[in-house]
């Protein structure tokens, strides 16, 4: 069919507006006709690299004959088919043009961009032209179809015989009643062809496509959208296009159940601290919490959580303060944070191993009335000008029997416990606290370096542990590795101090080593292990080295903080057998720990499973409409764990916290701003973020808060930030001028940024790639983060001058050859293969000797594949305490010598036969899963 003229409407098509230059007044000048087209084709090129039905691939139930076209139908109402033509008289259009309208809505919706590229006949062109079909920002029918035809004969004038445009993947065609279908020449590569065909009194919507690509209901799916959006078009009122639902009836319905989680069995759980104190009555001489060479029960943890609430209350500390928490891992740690609870405070922890200006950062936006501290910490606490409580001296000041008395269950609320009879003060009773209350402020990245605290109630605290005691039931004894102010302690905390577990609180050396960590699982007889997956990865290579048998007592690992690698289930089943199950858990902060949860199989593809009891999960776009099913959008999270929001915060509280429309209970959800989708089991596919955030070892990273304190460096003109290849760590890419130091850069943010937020590596630039629009290309620099320097390295003296020089590449032995020492090396070469393993791990050309690890980019993850570097070079496999210890070239490779022979010459540390070929064995199997990865 043909289009109106636009020039006889004295109209201007929307793309000659958007690329006609202008002059030196403003007045607009004619662009060569060439050079026009030129730029529209560049459109539909930029349009056509995205994809456009936003479907899943056919999965493992797709029919198996790959490549076979398929077809199906679906039928309109002679209603619908009525209006659909008398719109288009009113409108002075065809049904083509209301056809063409309406699949263009739901392919913007699907791609969450616009425009789309539709090919579609007309009767100017017998082959199909390519539609750049717009949606104009807040258009109404009217607007949409006039954009449509304007668009139409836009594409037929541009097209010109052009014929180096790629293949669009849809194409749509209108039959009119009594018409036969045009034809669609072979090779056009169309995933999709849709049809609107007319009969005399009804039509149908038509589909056909490649069955290797899509499933018959996915597509079911897609034609009922555009029949939704067709009734809309076609309705009495000429409403927003913005207002047009794109899922409706039975359809929200089945995406609403989806993503609901189950009822919680108490519809108001008791707070934590009522439980734990519950259960000193019930079980008071069952153990609660070892760590180290101390354990206390929980009659004793009680008994000093009291001591520790009373102290408290003598600094003035009274219901609804906030109190920080400095303390090392152990008991200490625990029974002081139950005491901030116990006092109708909030706790508020920082990790001891962050800078004084992050920990003084954190405190000061707080607004903390006290600290509790452990360890020996206080005097740090005191020098910020903080009331302390050093909760190992109030655990001195109780008197408990060496053997725990019974107490009567009502005593539990009653007031203090008679376990206390000896001390000179009885505890205070606890302080009864509402649901919406605050329990803990764990304080996260923000965009502008500044950090954040979430505020979370003891509501949201309770329902999120009752539904990890649904989801993991039992007593378990629960191996903790995540420091205090990691929010995953939440879940070891909680989720085993009301279950009436054991909690194993694993203390710093022993988590930088996971040697120890399988000893602890072994003395303990650890049930339950929650880690990132990058650790558990270590703990599987130790465990191979060890042997397996030393976690016989797990049940179940689970990883979460990070994605989870495709290649963690086969090694987590074929280390430790199919009886430990391993489970996948998503969820940030704003959630109380966790939204979802997975169960991996050894063979299925991962991903983060479906809602927790509580929860209610949905995929919206940017408008907060359902998307369908194998639609990605952004996974925004409701239900009984939705935390308060952020503490002084209200504008990006606003932001991030929105009304849940979907329940009309006036409650909220969390706008998570990753995006997912539905896979066609039913479970959510995480595939990334929307906005610059990521996760380094399980710490949520906002990338823009480490560029802004690189701004802040006075030599830096700007900074891109991007995660390496392993996503372990992060490069930075900075403007700066030539002979910038990165050592110094990263001392500059080391004084203000915890060690997951300072970049391993620096990489000086005189200017970014850029994109078509301008912008720095972050994927261009991510790809460039992604590929290591040829790894060389080059030791230093204190003084700056060269001792030698190896590579790492020649060096290093096969990772499956024998460790064979080398001959009395001399001091310089010792030095040099030191280096050399410091730079294949850290991925540097130079290595200076004495030069702190960390402050060269290293982090305690790559403290273990250090230990394998070394072992290679050297022949000698230091402890990783040894290696925290020891943390720069010069030092280890005295370190090195020492665990040598008196001559200084190089010899393999002692081990046991055993031991010995376990560890060669597990680095031929790492070595054969390098291989496979490649």
């Amino acid at each position: 069919m043909a289009w109106p003229s636009l020039a006889s409407e004295g109209r201007t098509s929307p793309a000659d507006a958007s690329i006609s230059p202008t002059g030196p007044s403003g007045s607009p000048t004619t662009a060569p006709r060439e050079e026009t087209h030129d730029r529209w084709a560049d459109q539909v090129r930029a349009a056509c690299a995205r994809h456009p039905l936003g479907l899943l691939d056919a999965g493992p139930s797709a029919p198996r004959d790959a490549g076979t076209v398929r077809s199906t139908t679906l039928p309109l109402e002679a209603s619908l088919t009525d209006a659909v033509r008398d719109t288009a008289r009113r409108h002075a259009t065809t049904p083509h043009t209301v056809g063409l309208a309406a699949l263009a809505v739901v392919l913007a919706r699907r791609d969450g961009t616009a425009p789309a590229v539709i090919d579609t006949f007309t009767e100017d062109c017998a082959a199909a032209v390519p539609v750049l079909a717009r949606i104009p920002a807040g258009a109404t029918r009217s607007a949409l179809l006039t954009e449509i035809r304007r668009s139409c004969e836009e594409s037929v004038a541009r097209l010109s015989g052009r014929r180096d445009l790629p293949a669009r993947r849809v194409l749509f065609r209108h039959t009119a009643a009594g018409s036969t279908p045009a034809p669609v020449p072979p090779g056009t590569g169309h995933e999709l062809t849709t049809g609107l065909r007319e009969h005399d009194d009804a039509a149908e919507l038509t589909a056909e496509y490649d069955d290797s690509r899509y499933a018959e209901a996915d597509i079911r799916r897609f034609l009922t959208e555009v029949r939704t959006v067709l009734s809309a078009l076609t309705g009495a009122e000429d409403r927003l296009l913005d207002d047009i639902p794109l899922v409706v009836g039975a359809e929200r319905e089945e995406l609403l159940a989806l993503g609901r989680g189950a009822l919680l069995t108490e519809a108001e759980p008791e707070p934590v601290y009522v439980s734990v104190r519950r259960l000193a009555a019930e079980i008071p001489g069952d153990v609660a919490v070892v760590s180290g060479t101390g354990r206390i029960d929980y009659a004793g943890l009680d008994a000093w959580a009291g001591a520790v609430s009373g102290r408290l209350q003598d600094l003035g500390v009274v219901p609804g303060d906030r109190v920080g928490v400095l303390a090392e891992p152990s008991v200490a740690m625990v029974a002081g944070v139950l005491g901030i609870l116990r006092t109708g405070a909030a706790y508020v922890p920082v990790d001891p191993s962050h800078p004084d200006e992050r920990v003084a950062a954190v405190f000061s936006d707080a607004s903390v009335a006290a600290v509790v501290t452990t360890g020996g910490l206080q005097p740090r606490a005191a020098t910020l000008g903080l009331r302390t409580v050093d909760a190992e001296d109030a655990e001195a000041s109780t008197a408990r029997p060496a053997r725990p008395q019974p107490v009567p269950a009502e005593a539990c609320t009653a007031g203090p416990l008679p376990i206390l009879a000896g001390s000179a003060t009885p505890a205070p009773p606890p302080v009864a606290r509402a649901a919406h209350d605050a329990a803990y402020l764990i304080y996260t990245s923000g965009t502008t370096g500044e950090p954040k605290g979430v505020v979370v109630e003891h509501g949201q605290l309770a329902a999120s542990t009752l539904a990890r005691r649904i989801v993991y039931p039992g007593r378990p004894v629960f191996l903790l590795v995540s420091p205090l102010a990691f929010d995953s302690s939440v879940a070891g905390l909680w989720g085993t101090l009301t279950a009436g577990g054991r909690l194993v609180v694993a203390r710093p050396d022993e988590v930088r080593d996971p040697e120890r960590l399988v000893a602890l699982v072994e003395e303990h007889g650890v049930t339950h292990l929650l880690c990132v997956p990058s650790l558990h990865s270590v703990l599987l290579d130790a465990a191979e080295r060890l042997g397996a048998h030393r976690l016989r007592s797990l049940t179940s690992v689970t990883v979460a903080g990070e994605p989870l690698p495709e290649s963690l289930p086969g090694r987590h089943f074929g280390v430790l057998g199919d009886e430990v199950s391993l489970v996948n858990e998503y969820g940030p902060t704003e959630t109380t720990v966790w939204a979802s949860y997975r169960y991996v199989s050894r063979t299925a593809r991962p991903d983060i499973g479906g809602p927790v009891p509580g929860a209610a999960l949905y995929i919206l776009d940017d408008r907060q409409r359902l998307l369908p099913r194998g639609v990605t959008g952004e996974l925004v999270i409701g239900g009984a764990g939705v935390a308060r929001g952020y503490f002084g915060r209200p504008d990006a509280t606003e932001r991030a916290f929105v009304p849940d429309t979907f329940t009309g209970t006036g409650a909220r959800m969390y706008r998570t701003g990753d995006l997912v989708r539905w896979s066609a089991e039913g479970t959510l596919e995480f595939l990334g973020r929307r906005d610059h955030q990521v996760k380094i070892r399980g710490h949520r990273v906002e990338l823009g808060a480490v560029e802004a304190a690189l701004g802040r460096v006075p030599e830096v003109r700007d900074a891109v930030v991007v995660p390496d290849g392993t996503r372990t760590s992060l490069v930075a890419f900075v403007l700066a001028p030539p002979g910038t130091e990165p050592e110094r850069l990263r001392a500059a943010l080391a004084g203000t940024l915890p060690p997951a937020l300072l970049p391993s590596r620096f990489r000086i630039l005189d200017s970014f790639p850029r994109t078509v629009n301008g912008k720095a290309d972050r994927a261009a620099l991510a790809a460039t983060a992604a590929q290591p320097p040829a790894v060389t390295a080059t030791t230093m003296t204190a003084t700056g001058t060269t001792a030698a020089t190896a590579t790492a590449t020649t060096t290093a032995q096969s990772p499956t050859a024998p460790v064979t020492p080398a001959p009395t090396p001399t001091a310089a070469d010792l030095t040099a293969r030191v280096a050399a393993a410091w730079a294949e791990v850290l991925g540097i050309a130079e290595v200076p000797s004495a030069v702190n690890f960390f402050d060269l980019g290293g982090h305690s993850l790559l403290m273990f594949r250090l230990q394998d570097a070394l072992e290679a070079h050297t022949g000698v496999r230091p402890s990783p305490v040894d290696l925290f210890r020891h943390t720069t070239v010069t030092a280890q490779a005295g370190l090195v010598r020492d665990s040598g022979g008196t001559d200084g010459s190089v010899v393999p540390q002692p081990r046991g036969r055993d031991r010995r070929s376990l560890a060669l064995e597990a680095r031929r199997k790492r070595a054969s899963r390098l291989e496979e990865a490649r």
